[in-house]
């Protein structure tokens, strides 16, 4: 069995900020304290979203700059894979804007990138409505970015059809196997956070490509759990879980990461370093 891949999802992404926990980070500064704390607890992987500095909600505008000092700061002390999302500065803007924001954000130093595998209907109110829009072509002219860039997509997988886009652009060759798949086990409008379904979608991948789970709230531990039995590696942190147990706050993703290398520990599964990381994922390092 590999190495356990451990990815923290440092900054909270779309929907966490300081109304939730005032422990989601926001400057420059947190994130990096954040990034530092999560690889020296264990991580390997750190996944941003730009923030706004003042709340720690999602940045209103474009987020290319943002995140570029994110990279370049943590670059500056650490050591560590780097995920930037696809998605940021999409509020009020057409897609030809969403289009040449991913296509820049390409080229800001980072090793991977998210990208959602298809259109995902929303139960939680947002700011660009009840739909979050990738469509196939959309998604097919993001890989092509990517590739030319030299960034690994994260295939994000909401459901049993995303999983068939993976399947479809590999045999296009639009992007080099083996893929790298995240089974976000959210519920709601996508897979339940069940063992069932992470076996069910474990059989519609081939065994050559690496894969990894999140999931929400109090799943995120059992979930992770059940991928590192399963060989699969694993995301926490603030982006999809600030809790580190029922009614108490985790104070930093530190915390997360270190509950997943205890488990990992009581399981004999060897945490990867970013080195090891990089060549499971066949990622060079930038």
């Amino acid at each position: 069995m590999e190495k356990l891949i451990i990815t923290a999802a440092v900054s909270g992404g779309e929907y966490v900020s300081r109304k939730d926990t005032p422990y989601v980070p926001k400057t420059v500064d947190e994130m990096v304290e954040e990034v530092v704390k999560s690889v020296e607890a264990g991580a390997s992987i750190v996944h941003l979203h730009a923030k706004d500095p003042e709340t720690g909600e999602a940045y209103s505008g474009d987020p290319n700059p943002v995140l570029k000092e994110y990279i370049k700061a943590i670059r500056d002390r650490i050591d560590v894979v780097i995920n930037v999302t696809t998605g940021g500065g999409r509020v009020g803007n057409p897609v030809e804007v969403w289009d040449r924001l991913v296509k820049e954000k390409c080229l800001l130093g980072e090793e991977m990138m998210s990208l959602n595998m298809g259109t995902i209907n929303r139960w939680a109110d947002h700011p660009t409505g009840d739909v979050f829009l990738n469509t196939v072509p959309m998604i097919e002219r993001w890989c092509g970015y990517m590739r030319e860039a030299g960034v690994k997509p994260e295939h994000e997988v909401y459901d049993t059809g995303m999983i068939n886009t993976c399947v479809k652009i590999a045999e296009k060759k639009i992007v080099p196997e083996p893929l790298h798949i995240q089974f976000v086990m959210v519920g709601r409008t996508g897979f339940l956070p069940t063992m069932k379904s992470l076996i069910y979608s474990l059989d519609q991948i081939p065994p050559t490509w690496t894969w990894s789970v999140c999931a929400l709230g109090r799943n995120e531990i059992p979930m992770c759990t059940a991928a590192m039995i399963q060989g699969g590696h694993v995301r926490v942190g603030f982006e999809d879980n600030v809790f580190l147990r029922k009614g108490e706050l985790a104070k930093s993703n530190a915390d997360l990461v270190k509950k997943m290398t205890n488990i990992a520990k009581e399981l004999e599964r060897p945490i990867a370093d970013p080195t090891e990381t990089r060549k499971i994922l066949g990622l060079k390092k930038r």
